[in-house]
């Protein structure tokens, strides 16, 4: 038999339940509620609860701006649908005329994530409600009703999505890592790939650091007036330190991809990594695989005597430095000087594919 531990840790890991939990409460509570209004709310009482369920999120802040964003599709299409009846055109015309302003409409920036529901609003309207002014005001008033419970719901149960962020940035320093380790793996080889075979083979990457920027916005918003942020406040405090860090260590193996394969055919760049320099190259790119792969969820790090840690990756690269050693003003022109040609290559690619 499974432990309360045990639960409680598949609970935190899936916040999905518990939003499913919290939708079904508010489209019940709604459709309890709508019961008790008079006049046209009676026809159209399954407007409430689908009007909670858009309202329940992951984030308070989400809930609402999702809220009114929605009702605002929803009162464009409507409109939309309800101008399109008034013209003498019927069936398949009629539709047509329908969906297209609704779907220019949907692309508007204030409705942000809602916007397809312009077109859903403006063919409901159309077809269910016949154009009639009393379908719209019912469909947009009953969705913010709902709303307006969904959002009461997640305000007394607030939602924290910490543990699926911690995922998503696991998964990402994973992929990081790996990267690293395959860099170090080619200049073991004795002909390098192009960069663009390398963007090709390691595209997930770049979608992978997305998706944790997105998953630590996400939490930000949920901790926002969120009496429970305050229990975990030195956990969302070291995801979004991990998460800059991991940041601006993929743009450092972006621009190290950039450095040992963007010249792959410049002669001057191959001699450059000749000898030993490209050995200590890979062991140090071999090393900071292998810190990374040892960095818990929490951010830190093994203890000593165990796999390789950050002071190893240090070491290798004082290392490389040793066999070719350079000051660190010299390496900070060096730099300036390297990115400066590669946006001028960069401009130059521009201006042939005009």
């Amino acid at each position: 038999m499974r432990s309360a531990s045990w639960w409680r840790e598949r609970w935190r890991r899936n916040p999905r339940l518990a939003l499913a939990i919290r939708a079904a409460l508010a489209a019940a509570i709604a459709w309890a509620a709508v019961g008790l209004l008079p006049g046209p709310a009676a026809d159209y009482p399954y407007y409430a609860p689908f009007g909670a369920v858009i309202a329940t999120t992951f984030t308070l802040a989400g809930s609402v701006r999702e809220s009114l964003q929605s009702v605002l599709a929803i009162v464009v299409g409507g409109a939309v649908g309800w101008a399109v009846d008034l013209l003498p055109a019927t069936g398949p015309a009629a539709v047509a005329l329908v969906v297209v302003p609704s779907v220019v409409l949907a692309g508007w920036r204030l409705l942000g994530s809602m916007g397809s529901w312009v077109p859903t609003a403006a063919l409901f309207t159309l077809i269910v409600g016949h154009g009639e002014e009393m379908y719209v005001g019912a469909y947009a008033g009953l969705t913010l009703f709902g709303a307006v419970i969904g959002i009461l719901v997640n305000a007394v149960l607030p939602p924290l999505p910490l543990a699926p962020a911690q995922a998503t940035i696991a998964r990402f320093r994973a992929t990081l890592a790996g990267d690293v380790a395959a860099l170090a793996a080619l200049l073991d080889g004795e002909e390098l790939p192009s960069l663009r075979e390398w963007d090709d083979e390691h595209a997930v990457a770049p979608r992978e650091r997305a998706a944790m920027a997105a998953a630590v916005t996400e939490v930000g918003e949920a901790a926002r007036r969120n009496p429970r942020a305050r229990r975990y406040t030195a956990s969302i405090q070291a995801l979004r330190y991990e998460a800059r860090t991991l940041d601006r260590l993929s743009l450092v193996v972006s621009d190290l991809a950039d450095l040992l394969l963007g010249g792959v055919g410049d002669t001057d760049r191959v001699e450059a990594l000749s000898g030993g320099t490209r050995e200590l190259v890979r062991d140090a790119l071999g090393t900071i695989a292998a810190a990374l792969e040892n960095v818990t969820d929490a951010g830190t790090e093994s203890v000593e005597g165990g796999p390789p840690s950050s002071r190893e990756a240090h070491r290798a690269v004082e290392e490389a430095r040793r066999i070719a050693p350079r000051r660190d003003d010299q390496l900070l022109v060096d730099s300036v000087l390297v990115s400066l040609r590669r946006a001028s290559d960069s401009l130059a690619q521009m201006e042939r594919t005009d």
